[in-house]
């Protein structure tokens, strides 16, 4: 459920990337044919699979809740959630302001009609196919090495930052408790002499 979710996320996040890389800020008018085109467009690209990976994902978290909950609830319990968080899922994405309207009104800020028209052909040839197919993983791999790099820069930040505050002497308090935080609010205050 969550790979999928990844995926779904990731083609979305791709498409959207390749909007945000292209220049044109859309002032044109959101006619029927081009909302028609971008909802074609992110069918194609994944970008509405996303409701699949929600209710995979929503219905996992609320069934571990009760399961820790009332570790004997009965089956039926999970099956309700399981319904109930699809049907919701589905039924609004698709309402008047939901999921489906603002990730139109984002491919029509970025996209002109014809880019759409473009990206269309584009994902209909092989190249264009192997990316929907290939792209989520990639991304996938990629926030992966991400989050590996970054823990190992995050002790060489953390000095650097306490270097620098050190230099300027501000002192942080030590975080209180699981939660982090100062107590009395005193936290990123500079000391007084």
């Amino acid at each position: 459920p969550e790979s999928l979710m990844k995926k779904s996320l990731a083609v979305t996040a791709f498409a959207l990337l390749c909007a945000a890389a292209l220049p044109a800020w859309s002032a044109e008018e959101l006619t029927t044919d081009k909302m028609n085109d971008i909802h074609k467009l992110m069918e194609t690209t994944g970008a509405l699979r996303i409701s699949q990976a929600m209710t995979q994902g929503i219905t996992a978290r609320i069934s571990e809740a009760i399961k820790a909950r009332k570790p004997d609830a009965p089956q039926e319990a999970y099956t309700i959630v399981a319904e109930e968080v699809k049907k919701t899922i589905n039924e609004e994405m698709n309402v008047k302001g939901g999921y489906v309207d603002q990730l139109t009104a984002v491919f029509h800020k970025y996209l002109t009609h014809e880019e759409i028209k473009g990206l269309l052909q584009f994902y209909a040839t092989p190249l264009g196919k192997k990316a929907v197919t290939t792209m989520p993983m990639m991304a996938q791999e990629g926030m992966s090495i991400g989050q590996k790099w970054l823990q190992g820069v995050a002790p060489k930040l953390d000095a650097r930052i306490k270097a620098r505050f050190d230099e300027k002497g501000i002192k942080m308090d030590p975080p209180a408790g699981p939660q982090g935080g100062a107590p009395n609010g005193t936290q990123g205050q500079k000391k007084k002499p």
